[in-house]
């Protein structure tokens, strides 16, 4: 133990130490990030293997149809202030009662739309338990909106390990509510409840760990600067609002609540590794890219930020894609069968959601927003011509093929775009990929010799091989970031 404890001390030290250098900064809050997302993640997944064996699909297909009301309102609706303060350079104090103010105005405006589209809910879709679940999540949006402002000064500070904490208070109240709730009442208002006791929670969280007193106070002129920045990501939500909703109101509307509660576990399943990477790394790299001085840096930086995401995802999305029957019936159990196989197509949303937040933090600190509209936009075409004909013609799984392959086009235009934006040529970022694939040979060797016809008999198998595929991937990763270059990127800061 004591040389355990020796090897383990340096480590500890440099994690929760003061960071010597940007570069450390941005490494250790990665790390933390994705620590805290990953475990919010976890808590997630456990709260999904044990409620879905409690409830059934359509409990969650109506969740889904109420989250998608919610979802677009917030969405379309958002102001981008927290970003526009972390781009911001100086002191952002005289800004933010500004921002607590218009959250509240702007929360009140989306919950009494919320509350009042109960009626045209239950009737649109037949379920009369609509009339009470949409006014339980208009309480929640105004439970989120009274959060504590102040805690964007833990994201612009890079304070990240403070900034998990009260975030990790949503997550597990409501496990534990959800868990509970779902025993008690057995349908979908389990989810409802549990939602809105996660979110009182992680409100009151937000203010204890950053303490602070804010007053209601709109000054007209910080709004506006504040503004200018959301108006020009407005466009970027317009088009995102159809490419992440236009698929589950297809299928929710062609194909019934049940076939939605399928599909949109599946997309929860897929999407989560890719968010719980993804949003650290955008987290991280936004406030990293604002503060480098040149292209040269630029360059590097994104070289280095998306090989280490693709040595990570690629290897992560092809074992979801294996092992998806395997995943689905030790998470939710036998009453999920349609889930694998749109897992198994949705699993590449894995990949493409963490590269394209690398990407698109890079047009944002670069100001550069128009060009992320324009890939969003190319994705949004292909979505809206395809995604109906596929329903009809193919059910869910054709609304999972539409989306997944709508994200890798769009990501490929964020390449073309983002290579241009900085002055490389585009195949210069193709060497990213080489740890992601060197990381998937061990995964490919299973699926040519075993098929993806993988039962609870190869756990074991599953587990031993999808360990060596992190570890490459992992071992890959740190040596690209751990290695310095010329331009010595992340640390030619202002």
């Amino acid at each position: 133990m004591s040389a355990l404890t020796r090897h383990l001390r340096p480590v500890a030290a440099w994690l929760v130490g003061p960071a010597s250098s940007r570069r450390q900064r941005v490494a250790t809050g990665v790390m933390w990030l994705a620590a805290g997302d990953g475990l919010s993640a976890l808590l997630g997944f456990v709260k999904l293997a044990i409620v879905a064996r409690l409830l059934t699909p359509a409990d969650f297909g109506l969740f889904a149809i109420a989250l998608l009301t919610t979802g677009w309102l917030e969405y379309l609706s958002d102001l981008s202030f927290r970003d526009a303060l972390i781009r911001h350079q100086e002191d952002v104090a005289p800004y933010i009662d500004t921002v607590w103010t218009a959250q509240i105005l702007r929360g009140a405006a989306i919950a009494v739309i919320i509350a009042g589209s109960a009626p045209l809910v239950t009737r649109y879709y037949d379920v009369p338990l609509a009339m009470v679940a949409m006014p339980l999540l208009a309480l929640e949006v105004m439970v989120r909106a009274v959060a504590n402002p102040a805690t964007v000064y833990l994201r612009k500070n890079l304070d990240l390990m403070r900034d998990i904490l009260w975030r990790l208070a949503g997550p597990i109240t409501g496990l534990i509510a959800g868990v509970a709730l779902a025993v008690l009442l057995r349908n979908a208002l389990a989810l409802f409840v549990s939602v809105l006791v996660a979110s009182i929670a992680q409100t009151i969280a937000s203010y204890w760990i950053r303490p602070y007193r804010p007053q209601l106070s709109l000054d007209s002129g910080h709004a506006r600067e504040l503004i200018g920045f959301g108006r020009r990501c407005f466009g970027l939500r317009l088009v995102g609002l159809v490419n992440w909703y236009a698929d589950t109101l297809v299928v929710s509307k062609v194909l019934g609540l049940t076939v939605t509660g399928e599909y949109q576990m599946a997309g929860r399943l897929a999407t989560a590794p890719g968010s719980t990477i993804g949003g650290p790394i955008h987290a991280v790299m936004f406030p990293a890219f604002s503060g480098l001085v040149s292209l040269e840096h630029h360059r590097d930086a994104l070289r280095r930020t998306l090989a280490v995401v693709l040595s990570v995802t690629l290897p992560l999305a092809l074992s979801v894609t294996i092992f998806s029957p395997l995943i689905v019936g030790v998470l939710l159990g036998p009453g999920w069968a349609e889930v694998p196989a749109l897992l198994s197509v949705l699993a590449w949303l894995s990949v493409t959601l963490p590269a394209s937040h690398v990407l698109n933090a890079l047009f944002m600190a670069l100001d550069r927003v128009d060009l992320d509209i324009w890939a969003n936009g190319a994705r949004a075409a292909i979505v809206v011509s395809l995604i109906y004909p596929a329903v009809t013609s193919h059910g869910a799984l054709g609304a999972a093929a539409v989306t997944t392959a709508s994200a890798v086009g769009c990501l490929l235009c964020q390449v073309f775009l983002a290579s241009h934006l900085v002055g490389l040529r585009p195949t210069a970022l193709l060497p990213c990929l080489r740890g992601g694939l060197l990381a998937s040979l061990p995964l490919l060797a299973v699926w040519i010799g075993l098929g993806s016809a993988i039962t609870a008999s190869g756990i074991v198998a599953a587990l031993l091989v999808g360990s060596a595929s992190a570890v490459i991937g992992l071992s890959s990763a740190w040596r690209i970031f751990a290695t310095r270059s010329i331009t010595l990127p992340l640390e030619g800061v202002k």
